[in-house]
């Protein structure tokens, strides 16, 4: 049954999340946005001041106009109302976010780490160094909201690895590990890197609310996320969306530690490379060396990639098959090079398809590599201007917005 309280907290939530997404506004225009009084609005904003969640500034002048009178208040976002901190633990580096309340970005940090090569606590220690470093960077640790960590890996809802296989942990309770290390002043989550990448694509863009989103992040592996109306599809067991795990057949190109004929084999970064250096590139060529020459018209490089659309088009048509996406988005260190199979891809793509059926648009993130550890944060901001099930039944279990949370 609603409370006082309940109803409160609620219009509050609500009164944040008109503020995040449409900027500051007068009190007018959040009492019509929230349907609520002036008197009640004038009530949540009065609290969301004393909790230092919302300023209020004098509306700033628009146009060459002169007005006259008192100058209008606007009700803003207070950016030092919070903190959040993103991390990514990838196969070769380590990048730590922080962000605040308006979803400024505050600090970024990374640093090439070989986690694939290393014992699985060296990676975590070198994780937690790097947090520690931008936790130092928060004027106020009080404002702190939120960590979570993102990485390539299968997890339970508690933040255990289940299976890490591109880094070769297994049953690790990274969670608990983390929080050994850093304390429990704030908030520990764990969280699959695509998922992380899907909200950092979609969280602060309102306009996907009504829109399907799938997502592949490419990089020794081929990680997965579905967005859908805005939100994460998790699937029952959290795990929706692995795409990287579709069945193409064959051998693929590279093995490593990846399964052989899926599409992770054929598409993902070793695997481009050891096309790469098939075609007779140079064995030490990496992505920046393929990313050069195929700016300079390489045939070698050319020929690479064409070989790579093909694999791609024929996972993401499994994917469009199935979910029928809006648009595909395309992330991590291998995604830029789909600008060179962009054409075939869609060909590919179409020939597949019965006239008529719309295609998604595929295209790169403009996220870069720190896609991962934003969305992260953005994941514990989310979690903040969400509904805490806690909150409103104390005494019963609440459902987590991430893992681990």
């Amino acid at each position: 049954m609603a409370t006082p309280q309940s109803i409160r907290y609620l219009n509050e939530l609500r009164a944040l999340n008109v503020l995040f997404r449409g900027g500051g506004m007068s009190r007018a225009d959040l009492a019509r946005a929230l349907g609520l009084n002036r008197s009640t609005t004038g009530n949540i904003i009065a609290n969301l001041r004393a909790d230092a969640l919302v300023v209020e500034r004098p509306e700033m002048e628009r146009g060459p106009e002169v007005r006259t009178g008192r100058p209008g208040i606007n009700i803003e976002l207070n950016p030092a109302g919070g903190t959040f901190i993103g991390a990514e633990i990838g196969v070769d580096r380590i990048t730590v976010v922080a962000i605040d309340l308006a979803a400024n970005l505050l600090q970024r940090e990374s640093i090439a780490f070989p986690t694939a090569e290393r014992e699985p606590l060296e990676g975590i220690d070198a994780a937690v160094g790097l947090i520690q470093k931008v936790i130092l960077g928060v004027a106020d640790r009080q404002s702190i909201r939120g960590l979570c960590v993102s990485l390539p890996a299968l997890l339970d809802r508690d933040g255990l690895v289940i299976n890490a296989l591109l880094l070769g942990w297994r049953n690790l309770p990274l969670r608990k590990l983390l929080i050994e290390r850093l304390g429990d002043d704030f908030p520990v989550a764990v969280e699959n890197d695509a998922n992380a990448f899907g909200i950092a694509e979609t969280y602060v863009n309102a306009s996907v609310k009504t829109e399907t989103i799938a997502f592949l992040l490419i990089e020794s592996g081929v990680g997965g996320g579905i967005v859908i109306g805005g939100k994460l599809f998790r699937g029952s067991s959290g795990l929706a969306g692995e795409f990287g795990q579709i069945v193409l057949g064959g051998e693929g190109f590279y093995r490593g530690r990846t399964r052989p004929g899926h599409l992770e084999s054929f598409v993902g970064k070793e695997a481009v490379l050891a096309r790469y250096q098939w075609h007779g590139a140079d064995p030490a060529a990496d992505i920046d060396h393929l990313l050069a020459a195929l700016q300079a018209g390489d045939p070698l490089a050319l020929k690479t990639v064409e070989d790579w659309g093909q694999k791609l088009a024929l996972g993401l048509t499994q994917v469009t098959s199935v979910l029928n996406p809006t648009s595909i988005v395309l992330g991590g260190s291998v995604a830029p090079i789909f600008k060179w199979a962009a054409a075939d891809v869609t060909d590919a793509m179409q020939r597949e398809f019965i006239e008529g059926f719309p295609l998604p648009q595929v295209q790169v993130s403009a996220l870069g590599l720190e896609g991962p550890a934003l969305g992260s944060a953005l994941l514990m901001h989310q979690r903040m201007l969400s509904v805490d099930e806690k909150v409103l039944h104390p005494g019963e279990q609440g459902v987590a917005g991430a893992t681990g949370t």
